[in-house]
């Protein structure tokens, strides 16, 4: 995976002047603003919560979060290109039909987020929740999981052919033949695999 490239940044504070280029934001508080149709790049963020500020159409890239709160925020068609989430929070955050390439996620709550149609290339995911979550029509390359919940996740159109979920907590996860052939899993979650598909065991 490629790391965020950021050469250096200065501190500032959130505003509505779109310049969004090697910037650190920490701790803001903010009463609402809203950011459209901007780029964020070579940005580091540590301790913001994203509540009171929408973001709409933003492409992130080279850039890191940290210790943030992304719940709920809306980055469908959208671009996100080497970016690290570190001890986040993004439950029901949608990402439908957009790209993300070289992306870092660790301890992270993705609880209900939404993938529906997205692109994704080389991601590290390590000891994090994406608890019912939806991976629907997605095209998945060079993924790396770690201790992940994808319990009461969906996997629909989706090819896992070669992605290990063999440490991962896939518990009552909805998915299709196509979808899990190739799949790696540990033998103790075979039996439900099978048994999901129709399969019936003499016990």
């Amino acid at each position: 995976m490629i790391k965020p490239k950021i050469k250096y940044t200065e501190l500032s504070f959130f505003n509505n002047d779109n310049d969004y280029y090697r910037k650190e934001f920490n701790d803001n508080s903010l009463d609402y603003l809203e950011l459209n149709e901007i780029e964020i790049n070579e940005c580091k963020f540590n301790n913001i919560n994203f509540s009171n500020i929408k973001l709409n159409k933003v492409d992130i890239i080279d850039s890191i979060f940290i210790n943030c709160d992304l719940s709920n925020q809306v980055f469908d068609f959208k671009l996100l290109e080497r970016v690290e989430f570190i001890n986040c929070k993004l439950v029901g955050t949608s990402f439908i039909n957009s790209s993300l390439k070289n992306i870092c996620i660790k301890s992270s709550d993705f609880k209900y987020s939404n993938f529906s149609g997205t692109y994704l290339n080389n991601l590290e995911i390590l000891n994090s929740c994406f608890l019912e979550s939806i991976f629907n029509e997605c095209e998945l390359k060079k993924i790396l999981l770690n201790n992940i919940d994808f319990s009461k996740s969906e996997f629909l159109n989706t090819s896992l052919k070669g992605i290990d979920f063999s440490n991962c907590k896939i518990n009552n996860i909805m998915i299709d033949r196509e979808s899990i052939k190739g799949m790696i899993i540990n033998p103790i979650d075979s039996r439900e695999l099978v048994k999901m598909l129709g399969v019936e065991f003499n016990e």
